[in-house]
């Protein structure tokens, strides 16, 4: 029987404060953390960053992404934090990673991957965009 993991896709916009840089080295921690405590959790998934918005597929054990999930919605760095996806799931997309990144380089790419996220803020019924999204994205930066 395959493993069942509880998954959840949400975005939110970024409320970090400061220029590029700050952004860079706020995430950058964000990402030591979530990459630490993931591991010893069990959680594996991905964050994108791109024009102003976050997105991010988290995957684990119920209860363990429940408490991460509350941290993000309190989190002063994320505003309309917004749910587009949360059920039970066969098998993880990104089990080999605890916490994956991508943003997308400069230029279409950036405009293309930002439109996707403001569109999927206003109709979560393109959720699944998101996942699939994350997966393209990481699987081309491995």
């Amino acid at each position: 029987m395959s493993e069942q993991v509880f998954k959840i896709v949400y975005c939110s916009r970024n409320l970090i404060a400061g220029d590029d840089q700050a952004r860079t080295a706020e995430i950058e921690h964000i990402l030591e953390s979530a990459r630490r405590n993931n591991s010893k959790a069990g959680v594996t998934g991905a964050l994108l960053y791109s024009s102003g918005f976050f997105a991010q597929a988290l995957e684990g054990p119920r209860g363990e992404i429940e408490v991460i999930f509350e941290r993000i919605q309190r989190d002063p760095r994320h505003g309309d934090v917004t749910v587009l996806e949360s059920d039970y799931e066969p098998k993880r997309n990104f089990s080999a990673w605890s916490m994956a990144y991508v943003e997308p380089s400069a230029g279409a790419e950036t405009d293309t991957v930002g439109a996707i996220l403001q569109n999927v803020m206003a109709d979560k019924a393109e959720a699944s965009r998101v996942v699939d999204l994350l997966r393209d994205l990481v699987l081309q930066e491995d």
